[in-house]
């Protein structure tokens, strides 16, 4: 019954991952919409009108991607757990807003320095090449509102609370009811990490970041799991994601090394508590998992049928169980509990 549990867990997570697909087709079919990615179009030399127009393009396609995902997941998992917002981390979880900012900006002085670091050494010293849309927003102009504009959605105001509300909120926290909550971490890490194909190129410069974004990812659902709230994983994403130049890059950098020196014995207790009862190999196994997904859904268009099939699957397994356990319930005699 665990086995099939797991495997439910496994196939809801990785079927919603792609056949999330289809939804949005349809969503922009039922709108008449035609979404266009801007950045495949970026370049150095952009105009504020075209990054106005940039901007509103990649809020679409990011509203319609999020609600491809959610307009699956929200309808299974309230059948099958019967879940409210709480459960996908939208709550304060009892505690102070103050102390889950800090918590935010101590997840990042922890986590986030190895990111930052590999950043400033590119900056004074060519690691290697990045994709053409990252490069074309590194060299054009900072200095107007409307590449911050874009910015914000792209990056450091609208990325951080979708994507931690995608992964942390539901495939973490999916992955954990039935495989704990370490196992759990490391697959969404892994998946969320490989998922950002901008990075999948062999050089120094992207094998240092996929590092050190393993490391962050890992930080922000070791926050999610003790806290049980997504404020804390959006704070520190939203830190990391803010464009900085190499002057900025440094003074971050050094008080993110100070805090991180004084707050790595907490960083530490609160992380082997959360991986207390996890299995290494049970790990390793969601982890290969998570990476194997996601690098397979860049390069295998295909794979979203497959992923359809898997969410059927999912389902069918999730009916058994609930099945068991009306069985289950109704078969104790009056005046017994479980």
């Amino acid at each position: 019954m665990i086995v099939q549990r797991r495997i439910a867990a496994v196939l809801e997570v990785l079927g919603i991952y792609l056949a999330s697909q289809f939804v949005t087709a349809f969503l922009i079919g039922v709108l008449k919409l035609n979404p266009a990615n801007p950045l495949d179009k970026l370049t150095p030399g952009i105009t504020n009108a075209e990054l106005i127009i940039a901007t509103r393009q990649f809020l679409v396609l990011l509203m319609l991607q999020y609600a491809g995902y959610f307009l699956l997941i929200v309808p299974i998992n309230w059948w099958h757990r019967q879940r409210g917002p709480s459960a996908y981390g939208l709550t304060r979880a009892g505690r102070s807003w103050t102390a889950l900012l800090l918590a935010g900006g101590a997840t990042a002085a922890l986590a986030a320095w190895p990111g930052i670091t590999v950043l400033l050494v590119d900056a004074l010293y060519d690691l290697g090449d990045t994709v053409p849309w990252r490069q074309a927003l590194f060299d054009t102009s900072w200095r107007r509102w409307e590449f911050w504009l874009f910015m914000a959605v792209l990056s450091f105001a609208v990325i951080p609370l979708l994507e931690e509300l995608f992964y942390r909120g539901y495939c973490q926290r999916r992955l954990a009811e039935d495989w704990g909550d370490g196992p759990a971490i490391v697959g969404t890490s892994l998946l969320f990490v490989f998922t950002h194909s901008q990075y999948l190129m062999l050089n120094a410069y992207n094998i240092s970041l996929i590092a050190a974004l393993i490391i962050l990812s890992i930080g922000q659902g070791v926050v999610f799991a003790w806290t049980r709230s997504l404020i804390p994983s959006v704070v520190a994403h939203a830190i990391v994601n803010i464009p900085m130049t190499p002057l900025w890059q440094g003074i971050v950098l050094t008080v993110f090394v100070i805090a991180a020196m004084t707050l790595a014995r907490r960083g530490v207790t609160v992380t082997k508590r959360v991986f207390s009862s996890a299995s290494l190999v049970i790990c390793v196994v969601l982890g290969v998992i998570g990476i194997a997904w996601a690098v397979m859904a860049h390069r295998m268009g295909w794979l979203q049928y497959a992923a359809g099939a898997m969410v059927v699957a999912a389902v069918i397994l999730e009916t058994l169980e609930r099945r068991r356990e009306r069985v289950s319930v109704s078969s104790i005699p009056p005046g017994k509990s479980l």
